[in-house]
Order: C-alpha cells, then structure tokens, then sequence
C-alpha cells in the first residue's frame, strides 16, 4: 500500500522515499525556494563581522523600515544602526560572541530605524560559519507587546532623570565593572564630556583615560590601574577621600550589589573642606591670640609683681640707706677718734701698772675688732642695698645696634681683670668661638653687658673656687666662649669647667635674694636682674646646664627682632 506524505511518495514496506517525476534540477530548485522561504519567515537576521554587514533578511529591513535589504547593506556598518550611549556595550558583546567568551542569551537592545527613530528589541547572538570564517548572527525580534514593555523606555527616562537630579556623583558597575548607568554630576564631579564613557564600557576604559591626562602622577600604568581596579572590588561599605586633578575633593563610597554589580555614590565636599580648612585656621589663629593673652596675663603678672618687688625693694632701700651711712660714718668716725685716744694716752702709759696696760690694750684692740667688724658688714650692707636699687630700677639704656661679638669681648676683658684685681695668682684658658655672621643686633648695650659681666664674674668665681678645692695638679680652669647665628635669633653660650651648679639648686637660681655663695660674698640679686633682663627685657630664653663638679652651662638666646621696651618702663604701674 501506497500513501502520500507531503511531497514525497512513500514505499510503505520498504519506508524508502520515492522523488516524485521530474528531473533532479527541479528537486534542488525546490529546495532552495523552500531554504530562501524560511529564512525569510524568520525573525529579522543580520550577520556581520568586523562591523561590516554580509547578510540580512527582508524581515530585518522591514523591521527596521527599510524598504529593501540591498539599503541595510549599504549601510556603513552593523554599529551605525546603534545609538551613542550602546556603542561600547554591543561592541563587547560581539567581540565576546565571536570569540566564544559569551553565552547565547536574549538581550534588550535598541536601534536606529530608516527614519531615525530608535525602536527596543529583543536580541540573541550567535557564532556561524560564514564564507571564509566565522561571523555573528544576530536575530532581532520586535518586544512582545507587553504593558510593562511598552512602558519599559518611557521608566528608563525617568529612572535616568532622577538619577541626574541627584545632588551627588552615581556611577553602576556590574559584576565585571563594566558600566551599567552614570548621572551627569559623576561627568561633572571628573571633567569628563557627557555621554564620553556609555553603558557597557569597562571601568579600565576611564581608569586609562585618568592616567592618560595625568591623574595618577609618574607611577607605571601597569602598576596603578590593577591597584586603582582593586579598590572597585569590596565586599563590603568603602569609603575614601580623593583630591582630583581639578582641584575638587570627592567623598568616594563603594556599596557591592546583590547581584554582583556596585553602586559608587561620589560627594563633592570641597565647600565642606574649605570650611573645615577657615575653620581650623581660625581655631588655630584663636588658640594662638588665647596663648598670646595668657603669655601675656603671666608677663602681666610678672610685672606686676616686679613693679611692686621693685617700688617695695626701693622703699626699703632708700630707708636703709641713710641709717646705713650713719653707721658707716659713724663706725670711720670712732674708729679715727678712738686712734687720737690712744695718741693722747700714750704718755700716761708709765703711771699705770702693767695690768692696767694691758687690760687697756685688750679693751682697744676689741674696740678696733669691732669697728673693723661693723665697718665691713656696713660695706657689706650698702652693696645689698646697691644691688637692691639697681634691681628696683631695670635698665635704662637705649635700644640700639651694637656689635654682639664685640660686646662679649668687653665684657669677658673686664670681668677677668676684676678677678685677677681680687686674685693676682688666677689664670685661666679661654676658648673662644664667636660667629661673625651674628653682625649687629638690636639690643640694650649696657644690660646685655651687665648680663654677661655677671656670668663671667660667676664663672671665673667658680673656676677659682675649684682650683682652691679639687687639689689637682693637673686641672686646668678653662671658660669656653661662643655665638652663634641661628638666623632669627642668636645664641651666647658660656661655658667652664668649675664646680658647677647642684641640681637641686637650678630651679632657685633665677629666684631674687638665692644665692649659692657664702654669705658675705653674694647678694642673690645678679642672675635674677640678668633673667628679667634677658627674658623679659628684650624676649628672649636663659637655659642653664650643669654637672656639679664637672661644668656649668649657661646659654642665652636673643631674637633680632625684639620689641624696644626698656625694663624700667615695663616695671611701671
């Protein structure tokens, strides 16, 4: 039995096909007819490479609204159909087809149509065998008339509108930091032309871009863009702050998706930063104006004290005073009478009997012991009381500029003469290092000079006092001398090595009436007037270092510029 079986004749018991009569040109005449049939019932086909287009179907060009397929093919290339912000994205994804690295899966494109519209369609790529090698098909079906479809443009717009509205920088990567969506303040935030890095675009892309013009300063492109990638990929909130080449500064947070992708909002908080910066200069300007007031209340104070130290310390010896040289005057004055008691008594020497004798002669000789006594303890008294007035008073030099280095030499010559007037038999070694850079310096001549005739007295006194004491043959007294120019400022140092300062002392040393030398041959007023002199006078710095036994250190710093207040008008209430 024989049936039909569309256009074959079928053998049913040997189920071997039968060609129908005619000749076997009409058979593959047929064939192709029916292949060019179904390809043209096809959804719309295109197949190019490299751009260029090799093929596409009428169902194409008349989705496209063309009216042929010979005007899809003069057309310059498969990518003059797709819009600006698509172009990076479709080029990847037919790289990607044609070099296997993607999968076949439907996509939602648009494109240009004959009349310059843009129509959405669904997509699916493909790798076939062309001509002379492999191209990409690629089928485009209009979107299936769903509501949520139809609207699918029209919510696109709007979701980009309100990303644009946003105040801050958006940028969306998906999973392999290719760029999904941007707003125009992220172009703004990193000067880039609008619409310069459209969606599909790798994140490597702009990263090149930045390095190209010079955001990421000399380092190897090779090691700063794997370095600059690394910071996209976080598993969790990143935050960082970043000063861009335009100047701005950017609050940078990286947030990962769920699906992979991140979301990186950017803040432009330049403003902020600005204002942080006025802020925390005024804070600064302010705790410096705040320590200048309190510098300024302790010198004050200091002052004040002083000025009533001094108005009480010169009450006080203008007091003595008068009384002392009454006593002093009186003490020469008995002294010489009782001299003229003994020339008139001389005579009557033989009436009285030798006991008489010499008990008068104890009696005279204690009175002369005595006087001596009263009259070296009233010079003793009225260098205290000298020193006291000179303290009271300050300075009353003028401010001029005077030659430092010569200065110190002045002073070091007379001070060493008036220790050898005491001592004839003391020697010593000086070392000198005076800079000639120090030059000239505003200054009060005749305080800075009592300054240092003070600590050169001191030196040369404690260098004397050891040589008497350490009975070391070999120990020689040595005062080292030096300047030095520190540029806004100068240094004295003045340096020997006596029996130096206890360091249970050099707290007191400053301190008016202290004084570490016996009684009778210091006042405690000189290195207290050389501090005020020094410190308060022309506002500079007294340092002492010591090793009892060994040396002491004594190191004045003075600015060049100072403020021309003498002493004694600072004292004043």
């Amino acid at each position: 039995m024989i049936r039909k079986a569309g256009a074959f004749w079928m053998d049913e018991p040997s189920n071997h096909p039968v060609p129908p009569s005619g000749s076997v040109e009409d058979a593959r005449e047929n064939a192709r007819s029916y292949r060019d049939l179904l390809i043209e019932t096809m959804p719309g086909l295109i197949v190019h490479r490299g751009g260029r287009i090799l093929y596409c179907n009428t169902a194409l060009a008349n989705l496209l609204g063309y009216e042929t397929t010979e005007e899809v093919l003069a057309l310059r290339g498969v990518l003059s159909m797709v819009p600006d912000d698509a172009l990076a994205i479709e080029q990847d994804a037919y790289t990607r087809c044609l070099t296997g690295r993607g999968r076949p899966e439907a996509r939602r494109v648009k494109r240009f149509r004959a009349d310059s519209s843009l129509q959405w369609f669904d997509q699916l790529l493909e790798t076939v065998e062309w001509a002379d090698g492999l191209a990409v098909m690629e089928l485009l079906t209009r979107m299936r008339p769903h509501p949520a479809n139809a609207d699918l443009p029209r919510q696109g717009q709007l979701l980009q509108a309100a990303i644009d509205a946003m105040p801050n920088g958006v940028l969306m990567l998906d999973s392999e930091l290719r760029l999904e969506g941007a707003n125009s303040e992220y172009f703004r935030l990193w000067d880039y032309p609008p619409g310069m890095f459209p969606p599909g675009t790798h994140v490597s892309i702009t990263l090149d871009y930045n390095y190209d013009r010079g955001d990421y300063g000399k380092a190897p492109r090779e090691e700063v863009i794997p370095r600059m990638l690394a910071k996209f990929q976080v598993k969790g909130l990143a935050n960082a702050e970043r000063v861009i080449p335009n100047g701005r500064i950017v609050d940078i947070r990286t947030a990962p998706r769920a699906d992979g992708g991140y979301v990186i909002t950017q803040y432009d908080i330049t403003d902020r930063k600005r204002i942080e910066n006025e802020l925390r200069e005024a804070r600064d300007r302010a705790e410096a104006i705040l320590q200048e007031l309190r510098e300024t209340q302790q010198q004050l104070i200091v002052q004040e004290k002083m000025a009533s130290l001094g108005q009480l310390t010169a009450g006080i010896a203008h007091e003595l005073k008068n009384p002392l040289n009454f006593v002093n005057n009186f003490a020469e004055l008995t002294g010489e009478l009782l001299d003229e008691l003994l020339a008139l008594m001389g005579p009557l020497d033989d009436r009285l009997s030798p006991q008489a004798v010499e008990e008068v002669d104890a009696l005279v000789g204690d009175l002369q012991s005595n006087l001596r006594k009263i009259a070296d303890h009233g010079r003793r008294a009225d260098r205290i009381v000298k020193s006291m007035l000179d303290h009271s008073r300050g300075g009353g030099g003028e401010w001029q500029r005077t030659e430092l280095n010569g200065l110190v030499e002045e002073a070091l010559a007379l001070s060493y003469h008036a220790s050898r007037a005491q001592d004839p038999h003391f020697n010593t070694t000086f070392l000198r290092d005076l800079d000639p850079a120090v030059g000239e310096l505003q200054l009060v001549p005749q305080d800075i000079s009592r300054v240092l005739v003070n600590l050169f007295t001191n030196s040369f006194y404690a260098l004397r006092k050891r040589q008497l004491i350490c009975g070391d043959p070999d120990y020689q007294p040595t005062l080292h001398v030096a300047t030095r120019d520190c540029g806004d400022k100068i240094v004295i140092q003045i340096r020997d090595n006596g029996t130096g300062i206890p360091q249970s002392v050099i707290g007191k040393l400053f301190t008016p009436f202290f004084t570490t030398k016996p009684t009778g041959e210091g006042t405690g007023l000189g290195l207290s007037l050389s501090y005020d002199i020094v410190v308060h006078q022309h506002r500079g710095r007294f340092d002492v270092a010591s090793v009892e036994n060994q040396y002491a250190e004594f190191t004045i710093t003075l600015p060049r510029a100072a403020a021309s207040v003498s002493l004694g008008e600072r004292r004043k209430v």
